[in-house]
């Protein structure tokens, strides 16, 4: 791979950060582009979902980059505690975490770190990627719009579910996944909202029954992050809820549908209200709606084409119910890193064609796929009718519980 060769990383979520840092740290640059503004520093304190990291994937990449001590400082708010409870609050599993290395970071205190071991000018904000095509000369263009055009010899797709990169390597596009989320979030519930965080732990509980459920997590600030899930593959049930305007609709159905949470135990119904209370406020009153949950085909794949490549969701988007996602986006980044820093330390040649990610891809196919084999069954289980009891006896069949 000729060193004047350039990079594009198109995304700057958690993948397409890593593969920066890990390119910034062996010296080859490369260009950034995302379609959001550049983050505040105020992201640090803002409560958002966390992630727990595995050590073969997303630790091992902290670890390439160099930032495993700064890493470790930022997985405090969240512990590595298991709860499971059915709709009535029973508990039918409690796990310490105990011999599990699987610390969970905030999406926002992960971002922030990766980004700051990214070279700054290499990140281009505020581009939207309109159209990504291959130009005369075997190279890609990238349309931003009004921000320009711009060609590179290696594109990689780190833009997530709706990739405007992945039409260059396949056709194929996400599928609804039969379940439909929204996210809420109580700030300072140690201290507002004791009951309640006693409630779901100081790590991570899922409440589930009747094929819905809830996953909370704690997170900065004595935060509780609650994801609100409920499966149905008849989009009909849930279309007054997308897209709504009225979040008096998304709060009624939440709690008096039977079809979702209307029989479930008080506490639970105040922990829904809350979150919705505190969503809602007079100086943001935002429409809520339950989105779809979308994913690719399990399985899939595509013939490798020279010079571009996908990574983390654009690669193999899955819903979230083995904590894969970004594990796999990281692991990617590690991996493709490897790859594109071997093409470049190979001696400068002006003719050197476009770097062959074949490799990459058929190891990164085979990981994909395990992992949303996996994702899918885990659905099938956690919202089952009785998803409480068949999570626990999954749980059990890993080996002894931590009570």
């Amino acid at each position: 791979m000729a060193s004047k060769q350039t990079i594009a990383i198109v995304g700057a979520g958690p993948g397409g950060l890593c593969l920066g840092a890990l390119l910034q740290k062996q010296g080859i640059p490369y260009t950034i582009y995302e379609l959001r503004d550049a983050p505040s520093d105020s992201i640090m304190s803002t409560p958002s979902g966390m992630l727990d990291l595995h050590d073969d994937a997303g630790l091992a990449a902290i670890r390439a980059c160099g930032l495993w001590d700064q890493f470790s400082a930022l997985t405090n708010d969240c512990s590595q505690d298991t709860l499971i409870m059915d709709d009535q609050g029973t508990l039918h599993h409690k796990d310490s975490g105990s011999g599990r290395n699987r610390p969970e970071v905030a999406r926002n205190s992960l971002t922030h770190l990766l980004l700051a071991a990214n070279n700054p000018e290499a990140l281009k904000w505020n581009h939207k990627l309109r159209r990504a095509a291959r130009s005369s000369t075997g190279q890609f263009t990238l349309d931003f719009g009004d921000n320009g055009t711009f060609t590179h010899d290696l594109v990689v797709g780190a833009d997530g579910a709706w990739s405007k990169v992945r039409p260059l390597v396949t056709h194929v596009e996400p599928q609804h996944g039969g379940m439909y989320y929204t996210t809420l979030h109580i700030p300072n519930a140690s201290e507002q909202y004791p009951h309640l965080a006693r409630l779901v732990g100081q790590g991570t509980s899922f409440l589930l029954g009747g094929k819905n459920g809830l996953v909370t997590h704690r997170g900065v600030g004595g935060s509780i992050c609650l994801h609100v899930s409920a499966s149905s593959s008849n989009k009909d049930n849930f279309a007054q809820l997308e897209d709504n305007t009225d979040p008096a609709v998304v709060r009624d159905a939440l709690l008096h549908d039977p079809k979702l949470f209307q029989a479930w135990s008080p506490a639970i119904q105040e922990l829904i209200k809350t979150a919705l209370d505190n969503e809602l406020t007079p100086r943001d009153p935002r429409a809520l709606n339950m989105r779809r949950m979308y994913m690719l085909p399990v399985g899939h794949t595509w013939e490798n084409t020279p010079g571009v490549t996908l990574i983390g969701d654009a690669a193999h988007l899955m819903m979230p119910w083995a904590g894969e996602g970004v594990n796999l986006a990281m692991r990617d980044a590690l991996e493709l890193s490897k790859a594109i820093v071997s093409a470049w330390n190979e001696p400068d040649s002006r003719d050197a064609g476009p770097l062959s990610t074949a490799e990459y891809e058929k190891e990164m196919f085979a990981r994909a796929r395990a992992s949303a084999e996996e994702t899918w069954s885990n659905s099938k289980i956690l919202f089952a009718d009785n998803g409480a009891k068949a999570m626990a006896d999954l749980m059990a069949s890993y080996g002894p519980s931590h009570e």
